[in-house]
């Protein structure tokens, strides 16, 4: 049988690097996520508006969620797997209107009726029938404009860095489905970025040392 050289088998290794530690698969396709709290202090009409604070994966550090599905329900401490969606130039133009009134109300700089008005106006682009309560400084109005600036805005901005959690499974049983909700997409992990790092590297070494030997060979 034929033995594997040692450039042999740092190609391999860094090729399997690559492949299993790159950005994209670092992405994961799912998520695992826990609502942790929300707020400040942001309710509208008997109901909590942005931010949804979650635990990612189990992380300590929060990532700010905002929920485009007003029927379904979530409460602090629920955890389910959630499957991670790019919103992209394929995705539909109301993904797109999404991501920007997620832009809107993640906007630190927003005011906080604005905030509100653009999350009334999340659930009222798949729900028309809905109508924002009058009161918390919500109104009607000026949920119609974040819908109108939405419609006219310039969806070309919003085709990346944006991405959709859907629930897949993980719920308690007898509870109803969890909300859907949009954030900023997963970013690779650094211990990953190192690691694809660490697997470039190698494969230039494998490939100059492949190229030397047979230098010396000829």
């Amino acid at each position: 049988m034929k033995k594997l050289d040692v450039s042999t088998v740092l190609v391999v290794f860094a090729f399997c690097s690559l492949s299993w530690f790159s950005p994209l698969k670092a992405h994961a396709d799912t998520v695992t996520l826990t609502l942790e709290n929300v707020g400040p202090g942001n309710n509208s009409g008997g109901v909590y508006t942005y931010p949804y604070n979650f635990s990612v994966d189990g992380s300590g550090s929060y990532t700010s969620l905002m929920c485009y599905d007003y029927t379904d329900e979530i409460y602090f401490g629920e955890t389910w797997t959630a499957t991670v969606v790019d919103i992209n130039s394929s995705s539909s133009k109301e993904d797109l209107e999404l991501a920007y009134l997620f832009s809107v109300a993640s906007n630190p700089s927003t005011p906080a009726d604005a905030v509100a008005d653009a999350q009334w106006a999340a659930w009222e682009l798949f729900d028309p029938g809905l109508i924002a309560p009058t009161q918390n400084g919500v109104s009607q109005t000026g949920v119609a404009i974040e819908l109108t600036n939405a419609q006219d805005a310039d969806l070309s901005n919003f085709d990346s860095g944006y991405a959709l959690y859907i629930p897949e499974t993980g719920w308690p049983s007898g509870d109803g489905l969890p909300q859907s909700l949009i954030g900023l997409a997963p970013t690779p992990e650094p211990g990953s970025l190192v690691l694809l790092g660490t697997g470039l590297g190698l494969l230039a070494f494998a490939g100059a040392f492949y190229r030397k030997k047979r230098s010396i060979a000829y």
